[in-house]
């Protein structure tokens, strides 16, 4: 799959198309919200030009918007295996929200409205307070809604919302989809907030089907690194691909951020031994000193200007995987997971489990087996709840006896 923008009109100033190609047999173009002169575009390197003012943050847009499309296309094929026709439909619902034609939709009474339509309604109504990962989980939940309107063969309206549609609903998550118990609550988070959303809003659907309930382990097994790994990891001889791959996945460690706001790191946020940016997940303002633990992140970030290469967050995890086995973290690691009352035991080796995210896992696991008091490692995570930072707490046993001979 390709990605590329086109200028609508090769004259005068005019929207870039963001294009989707797979081959040469499935093409999609959209126009997007940016415009540019066309003496300004270098279509060659798919970049503005220096020569326009501005440049630096169009082109970081247009970084963001391809790695956003490569994100929810990936999401929908984790989803389900959707043909090109279905794939288009789904990719202009998200790239021009605003076109979607929502006339029919006034024409109806609420009650008689499609659910998976009052989802449009409701992200717009929350533009302003969802980040772009949150407005994903719904646009997620509104092609799951569709595949189930497939199985009963008949819409969902908003008047059919009760507990039976939720339980059911439930049940086809689990049995049908095959989905793990973690997935199905929360893709039921989601749709109860829609609910309650709908229930402040004149809607007339029943609150009793905020009573469905899907059990969830809130503690399951999670894979972090060890310091030993991590030096592994550092000392490990690679190319120059995954070099930079390999810091950035080492800056996220010794910051504890997530793989977003390190991407978005630039220089104007370094103040001295202060990181300062503002989160792009929950939107709250982060203060990382770069000193004690996070002095590595400091030397990492100045190797690259602290402005790292821009990479999706599929083919970073995909080549993390294998610079972990070049750095021999091989050894094979077993995770449960449940789907409805049956037991998962799955094995792979570790390098297979590791991820963006197993940096900021292993960051609050060693900081609180180092002993670092779990609300100074929330000032650092900007977690909201200890018990939310807690789920990636790991002591082993090794911590636990060193612990015990402490005392004696």
């Amino acid at each position: 799959m390709v990605i590329k923008f086109y200028l609508t009109n090769a004259q005068k100033e005019s929207k870039l198309r963001i294009a989707i190609l797979i081959g040469r047999s499935y093409q999609l173009k959209i126009a997007s919200k940016f415009t540019i002169e066309p003496k300004h575009w270098d279509s060659k390197n798919q970049r503005a030009k220096k020569t326009m003012i501005g440049y630096e943050v169009l082109n970081q847009s247009l970084d963001e918007l391809k790695m956003n499309v490569l994100k929810y296309i990936r999401e929908l094929q984790l989803i389900e295996k959707l043909d090109w026709n279905q794939l288009t439909l789904h990719l202009r619902s998200y790239l021009q929200p605003e076109k979607l034609k929502r006339s029919h939709i006034l024409e109806l009474k609420p009650n008689e409205q499609a659910l998976v339509s009052v989802i449009n309604v409701f992200l717009v109504a929350r533009t302003v307070e969802y980040k772009p990962e949150t407005t994903r989980k719904y646009k997620v939940l509104e092609v799951v809604l569709l595949d189930f309107q497939e199985v009963r063969k008949k819409p969902i309206l908003v008047q059919d919302v009760s507990f039976a549609l939720l339980e059911e609903f439930r049940l086809y998550l689990l049995n049908e989809r095959n989905n793990r118990n973690d997935t199905i609550y929360k893709m039921l988070a989601s749709l109860k907030c829609l609910i309650r959303w709908m229930l402040n809003n004149g809607y007339q659907v029943d609150p009793k089907s905020l009573e469905v309930r899907q059990k969830v382990k809130v503690k399951h097994d999670i894979v972090t690194l060890t310091e030993q790994e991590l030096q592994r990891l550092e000392d490990v001889k690679l190319n120059a691909f995954h070099s930079p791959i390999r810091d950035c996945f080492l800056f996220q460690v010794y910051t504890a951020q997530r793989f977003s706001d390190m991407q978005q790191l630039s220089p104007d946020q370094i103040n001295g031994d202060t990181w300062k940016f503002r989160s792009i997940k929950n939107g709250k303002d982060m203060y990382v000193p770069l000193v004690g633990w996070c002095r590595k992140a400091k030397d990492i970030g100045e190797k690259f200007g602290f402005c790292f290469p821009k990479y999706t967050q599929q083919y970073f995890n995909r080549e993390l995987t294998k610079i972990c086995r070049l750095a021999g973290i091989i050894e094979q690691v077993k995770l449960t997971r449940y789907q409805g009352s049956s037991l998962l035991q799955m094995q792979k080796p570790k390098c297979d489990w590791v991820s963006s995210h197993t940096a900021r896992r292993t960051s609050v696991s060693l900081l609180l087996a180092k002993g670092v008091p779990p609300t100074v490692v929330m000032k650092l995570t900007g977690h909201s709840s200890i018990q939310t930072m807690m789920r990636y707490e790991r002591t082993t046993n090794e911590v636990l006896v060193n612990s015990l001979l402490a005392f004696s």
